[in-house]
């Protein structure tokens, strides 16, 4: 009789081993509908979630009728004419909604500006002719050349000179034409950042 509970008892332990052998051969317990379902719906959120903080990474310059929110425009282009500021913001937003890179649509919106604008002073006046006026804007958004910061590079010598006399740009008269075209940087520099200084 102890023998054949001795028997039986070996046997029970033996197959609780093998049991728990497969069990461990199975590996752990496999993520359920549910929990698969709770991550993918977490990885939706979360992509949303990137989304808006891209499209709020930008402000748009124009309204839903397709004005021009001046107040959104950087400061030389709101102390300039409505044609610059229209082609800087029409531009701007498009590029936005487009590439969805805040820096890649501000680089084009003063690309496009740059081929009907040059910059003088604190502000963006209307070019002669239609064209870029640096090498920057020449090659567009995508590329990373020097940029003339708003001064037609590509302008006559006998243009910039007039810009120079109109900046009373000292030393002018001795200066080749791409002497000219840093101190117009330059001199454009200053009266930006005195035109700051009044207006705060």
């Amino acid at each position: 009789m102890a023998k054949s509970t001795k028997g039986k008892s070996a046997k029970s332990k033996k197959e609780t081993k093998k049991s728990k052998a497969a069990k461990d051969k199975r590996g752990p317990k496999s993520k359920s509908a549910k929990d698969t379902k709770g991550a993918s719906s977490k990885s939706v959120k979360g992509a949303k979630s990137s989304t808006k903080k891209a499209a709020k990474s930008f402000e748009p310059k124009t309204t839903k009728s397709g004005k021009t929110r001046k107040d959104t425009l950087p400061s030389t282009l709101q102390r300039s004419g409505e044609k610059a500021q229209e082609t800087f913001a029409k531009t701007h937003d498009s590029a936005a909604e487009q590439y969805g890179d805040a820096e890649r649509a501000h680089r084009t919106a003063f690309s496009a500006l740059k081929h009907t604008h040059e910059k003088v002073g604190d502000h963006w006046e209307p070019k002669d002719e239609y064209g870029p006026s640096d090498a920057q804007a020449e090659g567009g958004a995508n590329t990373a050349r020097p940029t003339a910061g708003g001064v037609d590079a590509n302008a006559t010598k006998e243009h910039l000179l007039g810009l120079a006399r109109r900046l009373d740009v000292p030393g002018r008269s001795t200066m080749n034409k791409a002497e000219l075209v840093k101190a117009l940087q330059k001199a454009n520099n200053r009266e930006s950042a005195k035109a700051l200084r009044s207006s705060s």
